[in-house]
């Protein structure tokens, strides 16, 4: 590590619970005990495939299983997600051996690559709600020092759009690519369940992967099914609306780090 990206360290030392703060998930209204609502998920998968039947929302991948690349069925995937309450979007993360500085500017490009493709094919990149799904079946350096900052990149392109996001993963592979790192100020959504009951039980606190709130949680049938935890309204809320503080504290940590 450079002497000049140890300095980085200690200003983000010093922002980070400031950050974390003006990340804090808004608390939900939704009745407590009331049955969890149900959306699905698909992707380049499906393509050529058969859709789930209509869900409560519907969330689309935008990239075709790795940053830098577009589902192909882009276009119709997100007019199914449409015909739902809510669209929601999430995009593949990876880190091709990259050091932490690179990473991050990596991290940045992949995130604003994957946006402007919502834009340009479905013309609908802001006002949803974004997930970074962070997975070992992509590539990973063995530095996670790095592949945490990768991910910090392009955690801060959408803070800096003003778009709420969440993190896709789980302890396992979080643990394995990031060794840990607390990510607090964002939400967490679940995968491994196998029934709608199990799911349920994905939403405790100790699920966490990140350090940020359980508030969704995934089980496979013959399709990806997404149950918002008990609490959680739809959309979930992962971020308080972008305000000028949390738009200059985004701009600050990405001028430090280019430093």
């Amino acid at each position: 590590m450079t002497r000049r990206h140890e300095r980085r360290r200690g200003w983000w030392a010093l922002i980070a619970p400031l950050v974390a703060v003006v990340g804090l998930v808004a608390a939900s209204t939704a009745a407590a005990g009331a049955a969890a609502t149900i959306g699905s998920d698909i992707s380049w998968p499906q393509c050529g495939q058969s859709y789930p039947a209509t869900p409560a929302f519907g969330i689309v991948g935008v990239t075709d299983g790795r940053p830098d690349t577009t589902n192909p069925c882009l276009v119709s995937e997100y007019r199914w997600a449409k015909a739902s309450a809510s669209v929601e979007f999430y995009l593949n993360t990876a880190n091709p051996d990259l050091a932490p500085t690179a990473a991050y500017n990596y991290g940045y490009a992949a995130a604003k690559y994957a946006y402007s493709a919502a834009n340009s094919e479905v013309k609908a990149a802001t006002g949803h709600l974004w997930w970074l799904d962070v997975e070992t079946g992509n590539t990973w350096s063995a530095d996670q020092g790095a592949n945490t900052e990768d991910i910090a990149g392009s955690i801060a392109f959408f803070r800096a759009k003003g778009v709420q996001i969440g993190l896709y993963s789980t302890q396992y592979q979080w643990g394995l690519i990031t060794g840990g790192a607390s990510v607090p100020s964002a939400a967490n959504w679940v995968p491994g369940a196998s029934s709608a009951a199990q799911a349920t039980s994905f939403c405790a606190a100790g699920r966490s992967f990140s350090g940020g709130p359980v508030v969704m949680t995934q089980y496979t049938t013959r399709f990806d099914y997404d149950a918002l935890c008990p609490g959680v309204s739809l959309p979930p809320a992962l971020a308080p609306p972008t305000n000028p503080i949390a738009s200059l504290l985004t701009s600050i940590l990405a001028w430090l780090r280019g430093k």
